[in-house]
């Protein structure tokens, strides 16, 4: 099964010019700005002309926006701007300061050396191990040569040794503000009676009740030991697949093919492109970040192999003129596989 027709957008000409990237990327980038949906402001402003976007789109009650981002840097810079305008509006009130868990994404080596360890640091568990539960949170006290000393919220300490280290991954925690009217981003599953979290889903905040609990407009109520989030007013590319808004803002300089595509077409009515450099955008645009085929594979390596041979030509004529040997001479700069092919043994 392939793609044939894109349907998710209801404008015509925003429609048109997403099949067009698709088939062809730059023409499509082109096609955008034909529309009028690409527009160049400075990296130092790009910020509060994202931010100013995003409110004018938010003028019509109901109506969805995303801004993808490049990097998570910039996502953090959008974010800042959007609250900030949202603050200055009385559409933020009530401003709590929580704590989110932010993944610091290591790998089972990393997390099997203790020495990586610093105190504050969390343990979520996905996987229930002997004494400690699916979906719990413990807080690192110490490490050892042993594994990790971990405390839960009824304050006893647990062992964690190498035997664990698919359970769980670790997290570090940080300040993090909340108010009424807030956009968040859960990025964690939860499948309990009470509380049901899809990793990915953006959830909009009706207010913090008396105990700290965020209250969501859904009628959601999220636990206290849930505190994998974020803001969710800014995502990478990455993270908007398979999301559909109603106008959608990309804010980059810099994206591939298939990542810039994902970005564009999420959007219903409307799609915006902010970034500092058009023609550098579009090129970019131009690029894959696939990776290549064993047939494009093959055709470097024969490219590189002919280039190869060559130098050892090269190589050989030069050695001949010089001392030590040739043999010595092309045994400190050849592998040994290729020494072999030119009748050279080390």
């Amino acid at each position: 099964m392939s793609l044939r027709e894109v349907q998710r957008q209801t404008d015509r000409s925003y429609r048109t010019a997403i099949e067009e990237l698709r088939r062809d990327p730059e023409s499509g980038f082109q096609q955008l700005e034909s529309i009028g949906a690409v527009q160049e402001v400075g990296w130092n402003d790009r910020a509060a002309a994202v931010a100013e976007t995003w409110r004018q789109a938010q003028i019509r009650e109901g109506r969805s926006v995303l801004v993808v981002c490049a990097t998570h840097d910039e996502i953090d810079r959008v974010t800042e701007a959007i609250r900030e305008r949202r603050k200055q509006a009385g559409h933020l009130a009530g401003a709590h300061r929580l704590i989110r868990d932010v993944a610091l994404g290591w790998t089972c080596a990393q997390k099997g050396d203790w020495r990586n360890y610093r105190p504050g640091q969390v343990l979520s568990f996905h996987r229930a191990v002997k004494g400690i539960e699916r979906d719990a949170t413990l807080e690192v006290v110490r490490a050892s040569g042993r594994g990790v000393t971990v405390r839960g919220d009824n304050g006893a300490e647990r062992l964690v040794t190498q035997k664990q280290i698919k359970s769980f991954e670790v997290f570090e925690r940080r300040d993090f503000e909340v108010a009424a009217g807030d956009q968040l981003l859960l990025t964690a599953n939860r499948r309990q009676t009470s509380f049901i979290a899809t990793n990915g889903e953006i959830a909009t905040v009706s207010h913090l009740d008396e105990r700290g609990r965020i209250r969501l407009k859904d009628g959601r109520v999220v636990p206290r030991d849930y505190t994998q989030m974020t803001h969710g007013y800014a995502v990478t590319a990455h993270r908007s697949q398979g999301k559909t808004v109603d106008e959608v803002i990309v804010s980059a300089d810099g994206m591939s093919r298939e990542l810039f595509y994902v970005a564009a077409s999420r959007g219903r009515e409307r799609v915006s492109v902010l970034t500092s450099d058009a023609e550098a955008l579009r090129c970019a645009v131009g690029r894959s970040g696939a990776r290549q085929s064993a047939t494009e594979l093959g055709g470097l390596d024969r490219g590189v192999r002919r280039g190869f041979d060559a130098a050892c030509e090269f190589v050989k004529r030069i050695a001949l003129q010089s001392t030590p040997t040739p043999q010595q001479t092309l045994s400190r700069h050849l592998p040994e596989r290729r020494l072999s092919e030119h009748g050279i043994s080390r």
